[in-house]
């Protein structure tokens, strides 16, 4: 069914107060909130659209605050095993182990070696550390270029800043990955 009101073209005070009436009395302008039955901590739960976006923004926050917290783990070990490598072939630690006869000589020699350099470390050096050390290729040790290795620790300590300064801004940095699409983490 179609209705087809004409009014006056030159009462434009006459078509407002039209349109307005049509509205206040037919279902031209119904509210509708939509509600969503959504599962959250495996129980269903009606939410409105807001809470919907809210509730999902939180959560995206929160994935992105652990991805950073991974990826500063993962470049603490980085940084932790290049340092012990560091401090192991400059202070020459490994040639201290060509005297020793048992694997615990081994062990303890090197763990000696690095005493001195404990502080410097963000975490305790383990026995699986020293035993990832012996593990160091000849070769290796005798192209260990010195300059390369404090580039390698100086750029991940830069990475380290830059994931602190976005965890300690994380709503700024969440707001970045919702505009890119895709934050640099």
């Amino acid at each position: 069914m179609e209705i087809v009101i004409l009014l006056h073209p030159d009462s434009s005070e006459d078509i407002e107060k039209t349109i307005d009436a049509l509205y206040a009395f037919t279902d031209c302008e119904v509210s509708i909130s939509p509600n969503a039955c959504v599962i959250v901590d495996d129980k269903p739960r009606f939410m409105s659209v807001n809470e919907i976006l809210e509730y999902n923004t939180n959560r995206t926050v929160d994935l992105l605050r652990q991805e950073l917290e991974i990826k500063r783990g993962e470049l603490g070990e980085e940084w932790h095993f290049s340092s012990l490598i560091k401090i192991f072939i400059e202070k020459r630690i490994y040639r201290n182990i060509e005297e020793c006869t048992t694997w615990e000589g081994v062990i303890e020699t090197i763990d000696a070696g690095l005493k001195p350099y404990k502080k410097k470390f963000k975490r305790e050096i383990t026995r699986d550390d020293i035993v990832a050390l012996t593990e160091i290729k000849i070769k290796r040790i005798s192209k260990y270029d010195v300059k390369e290795q404090d580039e390698k620790i100086k750029a991940l300590e830069e990475q380290i800043a830059e994931i602190e300064h976005h965890l300690a801004h994380i709503k700024a940095f969440a707001i970045s990955y919702f505009k890119i699409g895709r934050a640099h983490v």
